[in-house]
């Protein structure tokens, strides 16, 4: 049995939640400090394989919270995948530094600076727009909030094209190296597109419950 509103005396489902988002944004601070140290791989790759545990130890949490309950906030598989597709992200950026390990990537590259900004940026959205859903779907903010995602994701599929036209244009550059580099930026560009992804769902559940 699901109710459509929380219940003012528990707000646990958001707690969870939002320490989720929280814990991607940290994911994307940490690579971007990451990103201009590439000599210092490993011990970033040690914080977010840190991170990495406790996404899974919150979204572990909040499935055996949702399944335990008589009454859920919301139907249990919206809730589900709101956990599941914030999870996606801190596990889509920790992969994407173990990846760099495993290539033992040296040298910094601006292009990747750049994207790992919009990656700060958008999971510092997200974490915003979680926050938000303890208000309910009827508020003013969320949709702005929502939008203000989706053109940051369009701003970073016009960067991530520029890096790669950049990267393929540099004609003295080993072919391994550039098809590591290649994979990075794609990584990078997928771990945005997870917060837009999520982004979309809430707004199908603002229809759905609004």
């Amino acid at each position: 049995m699901s109710i459509m509103l929380f219940p003012q005396t528990d707000s646990s489902f958001f707690d969870i939640l939002e320490a989720q988002a929280q814990t991607a944004y940290q994911a994307a601070s940490t690579f971007l400090m990451l990103a201009d140290h590439l000599d210092q791989i490993p011990e970033y790759l040690e914080r977010l394989e840190a991170l990495e545990h406790d996404a899974d130890r919150l979204t572990h949490g909040f499935v055996n919270k949702v399944n335990t309950q008589v009454m859920t906030p919301y139907d249990k598989e919206d809730l589900h995948a709101l956990t599941d597709k914030l999870d996606d992200i801190t596990d889509s950026i920790e992969g994407t530094v173990a990846r760099m390990a495993a290539y033992r990537l040296q040298t910094p590259r601006s292009d990747l600076l750049v994207l790992a900004g919009l990656l700060v940026a958008v999971t510092q959205e997200t974490l915003a727009m979680t926050q938000q859903l303890r208000h309910g779907f009827g508020g003013t903010e969320l949709p702005g909030v929502i939008a203000g995602i989706h053109a940051m994701e369009s701003h970073s599929d016009r960067e991530f094209r520029k890096a790669l036209s950049d990267l393929f244009a540099e004609n003295d550059l080993d072919v391994r190296l550039l098809i590591k580099w290649k994979e990075i930026y794609e990584r990078v560009e997928n771990s945005i597109n997870r917060c837009e992804k999520l982004a979309g769902f809430v707004e199908s559940l603002m229809v759905k419950y609004g």
